[in-house]
This record gives C-alpha cells, sequence and structure tokens, in this order.
C-alpha cells in the first residue's frame, strides 16, 4: 500500500503574474508483501489555474533521509513535474544517492 507525505508546497509567481502552487510528497511502497522496510520515491504536484500535473518516481531508495534530502533540493529549486524524472536520473548518475 502506498503512503504518501507532503513535505513541501511552494507558491511560485510567474512572469505573468500568474500563479502556480508545486507541492512535493514523499511516497513509501512496499514491493511486495511482508517487506520490512519501503521504498521511497518522490511525487511532484503542479497545481496551476484549473489544471493538476503530476510526475512520480517510486523506488528511489531504501533511505528515507537520502529522498527527503533529494525533495528538498527539488523544492529550493521549484522543480516542476515534467523535469522530476530527467532531474532523479542526474541525481542517481552524479552518485547523490551513494
Amino acid at each position: 500500500m502506498k503512503q504518501l507525505q507532503l513535505l513541501f508546497s511552494n507558491e511560485v509567481c510567474l512572469e505573468d503574474e500568474r500563479k502556480m502552487q508545486l507541492d512535493y510528497c514523499l511516497t513509501a511502497d512496499y514491493a511486495q508483501a511482508g517487506q520490512p522496510v519501503p521504498y521511497y520515491g518522490i511525487r511532484i504536484t503542479k497545481h496551476f489555474e484549473n489544471l493538476e500535473e503530476t510526475e512520480e518516481v517510486c523506488g528511489i531508495s531504501y533511505s528515507k533521509e537520502r529522498v527527503m534530502s533529494m525533495i528538498k533540493k527539488l523544492f529550493q529549486y521549484e522543480v516542476t513535474p515534467i523535469h522530476l524524472v530527467e532531474i532523479v536520473d542526474d541525481f542517481v548518475t552524479q552518485g547523490v544517492l551513494l
């Protein structure tokens, strides 16, 4: 069963004065029944006008602290859902999780 925990929320003012909200969540999911430790992942949701866009990367690490650290960086740089997969791939490739 997947669990979500909202860690950060950003209200971003765009160049044309419109605003969007970005929500950054930690996900926890057990790959198999009876697994003692969950895999942690990231979900970003963008709320803009009446639209909602969500992207999620599951199973990044068993380390909650490492994934939370990644979420903090994504929040600080106001990363949107469309860029989530690419940036998480860069983090993993560059050894952020090592």
